[in-house]
């Protein structure tokens, strides 16, 4: 029977026993409404560590539901071959042309948000173990998130991804001297660019068929991402293992208005499925060490810098630091990130393995 058709049908007989006389049998209020339905943009597509969480969090948000709230993902929502693609993401968010997103936690600098600026600090935040004790400190991870607020977003987890070290298109970049003029790959963020400056290299975010073309004309000297990601690249080359400037973290977040114009239930809904789908990322997700090993069987070469290398890196950026202390909040998270990272036990699975 037609859908369409039992509804009246059903009526028709409950009528037709109360016109005879007869007690109505009691029914079930049956809920007809339909589910709420919200886009969530991101710049990934669904075979990367963030779509993988998106993923997961849709159906956390399904079942949690009960199926009354729907999560429709919008990859790559950036476009194609788009310069500044997590701005745009972050930019369509604010303009409510999506509900919510995943968006790198180093993207909002440039959009005027500078509480999460301690996560991009530079050399700061080198390892996945340090990285989960920061997102899962209440405290501290909601202090972080809280400048979302600025740019009219509000934050529902932070979700740990990778190590980010630089890929050398030529000699392995483990030396102030080895980044002077090399144009390096890299999102755009105004502290990594800063980083990558200081460093003494030039930072730019080609996409599409310049990357490559960058490489075979040797005007790209080298790339800033993760072992988890590097098979995106057009060529190997070499990373420098123990070179970590960060870990990218990603922000799960709602547009406000959004997330304030839900029931109370819903809002619920998307706040637990954000900490279910944290914890889930942080038991799901695959080792540096096993990062490393498949970027070296796809030809790459890992290499380390010695000491005294990490020291001239570390003194370069030096004054990165001096700017960013001169806000308190930052200078005051970076101070307890540094306490934090002094008692954090670095698995071996979470180092890389020269090769």
């Amino acid at each position: 029977m037609s859908k369409y058709w039992a509804l009246p049908i059903a009526a028709a007989l409950v009528l037709a026993g109360t016109a005879c006389g007869g007690k109505a049998e009691k029914t079930e209020t049956v809920d007809t409404s339909a589910p709420v339905t919200l886009k969530l943009g991101t710049a990934d597509d669904d075979s990367r560590p963030g779509g993988l969480a998106i993923v997961q969090f849709v159906e956390q948000v399904r079942t949690l539901s009960g199926g009354k709230l729907l999560i429709y993902p919008v990859w790559e929502a950036q476009g194609h071959d788009v310069q500044q693609w997590d701005q745009v993401v972050a930019r369509m968010l604010k303009d409510r042309k999506l509900d919510l997103a995943m968006i790198p936690s180093r993207t909002w600098d440039t959009e005027g948000v500078t509480s999460l600026r301690a996560l991009g600090a530079p050399f700061l935040v080198t390892s996945d173990a340090l990285a989960d004790e920061i997102v899962t400190s209440k405290d501290l991870s909601a202090e972080l998130m809280a400048g979302l607020d600025k740019d009219g977003a509000t934050g529902l987890a932070l979700i740990p991804e990778s190590l980010r070290h630089p890929f050398s298109f030529g000699p392995a970049l483990v030396t102030p001297v080895a980044f002077k003029g090399k144009v390096i790959r890299a999102a755009k963020s105004d502290l990594g660019d800063a980083t990558i400056r200081a460093l003494g290299g030039k930072p730019d975010d080609p996409v599409g068929d310049a990357i490559g073309a960058g490489v075979r004309d040797g005007t790209l000297g080298g790339a800033e991402t993760g072992f988890v990601l590097s098979d995106t690249l057009p060529v190997p080359g070499t990373a420098a293992a123990n070179v970590t400037f960060t870990t990218k973290v990603n922000t799960l977040v709602a547009n406000s208005a959004a997330l304030n114009g839900l029931s109370p239930e819903n809002q619920a809904v998307l706040r637990n499925a954000a900490t279910a789908t944290l914890q889930w990322a942080l038991s799901h997700r695959t080792t540096e060490a096993a990062n490393a090993a498949a970027f070296c069987n796809r030809g790459g070469k890992i290499v380390t810098a010695t000491p005294a290398n990490l020291q001239a890196l570390s003194q370069a950026v030096r004054p990165l630091y001096t700017q960013l202390e001169q806000d308190a909040d930052t200078k005051s998270m970076i101070d307890r990130i540094r306490t934090l990272k002094q008692s954090v036990q670095v698995p071996r699975t979470g180092v890389a393995t020269p090769c």
